[in-house]
């Protein structure tokens, strides 16, 4: 599925049309840009098996690199 693991961010549906509004001088209604939905999907990234939004992803690598660290520091010292 399209969805973050950790801030479960998912597609959605916004309003979305090509030009401006009322591109017309005389009043809003002539040449009106019709106005369609569209679904925006999230940017997702798999590590190590689970999906992640791009935002998500740098927490994800930033916490993974900190277990990396510690577990390294715990060996060598041993």
């Amino acid at each position: 599925m399209l969805i973050c693991v950790n801030c479960n961010k998912k597609p959605r549906q916004i309003s979305w049309s090509r030009h401006q509004k009322g591109s017309s001088g005389a009043s809003e209604w002539p040449l009106r840009a019709q106005v369609s939905k569209r679904t925006q999907r999230p940017n997702l990234h798999t590590f190590s098996g689970k999906k992640y939004c791009t935002k998500c992803l740098r927490q994800a690598k930033e916490s993974f690199r900190k277990e990396v660290l510690k577990k390294s520091e715990i060996i060598a010292s041993a």
